[in-house]
């Protein structure tokens, strides 16, 4: 049952990953059109910095819950390093312990801030500023899943169910 779980967290970052890299190619895009109107023609867009500041939020945000999923944020492993593999994974269930609480109150808070963020419009695009803020919400239960898939893999490792980590 874990292995279908990992197959499919994994699938949704590749989706994800996907998505990113469009949202990437639509900000090149969108900045390159800027730049070579405002230099060749002497105007710029209104709305060309805006989309591609709310394109920003959701590229970094949707980045990091692929980055969860395949445990590769930045980290200090000066401690980890010195310790057994079991030790270690102790350690690590610990730590997502703790990132799923963070993740658990940042969902329901973000969710609450982008509701009430529905009666705004950005001055340039028109749009409601629910969805610029909504990134973080789909993007915190995107990262608590992957938390509960990774958590539940240490689990299996420390019961002896799956092979340690090699590191």
């Amino acid at each position: 049952m874990y292995e279908r779980a990992s197959r499919w967290a994994d699938l949704v970052s590749r989706a994800i990953e996907f998505l990113c890299n469009a949202i990437l190619a639509v900000m090149t895009l969108v900045i390159a059109a800027l730049v070579l109107s405002r230099n060749l023609l002497g105007f710029s867009f209104s709305w060309s910095e805006e989309l591609t500041r709310f394109l920003l939020v959701w590229l970094s945000m949707l980045g990091a819950a692929v980055l969860l999923r395949r445990d590769d944020h930045i980290s200090l492993n000066l401690l980890q390093d010195r310790l057994s593999s079991r030790s270690r994974l102790v350690l690590d269930l610990l730590l997502r312990l703790l990132v799923l609480l963070f993740l658990l109150i940042l969902a329901q808070q973000s969710w609450t801030a982008a509701l009430a963020r529905q009666v705004t419009h950005a001055p340039a695009l028109g749009v409601s500023l629910f969805w610029p803020y909504l990134a973080i919400p789909v993007a915190a239960v995107l990262m608590i899943l992957a938390t509960l898939v990774n958590l539940w893999g240490d689990l299996l490792r420390l019961t002896g169910r799956l092979p340690m980590p090699d590191r």
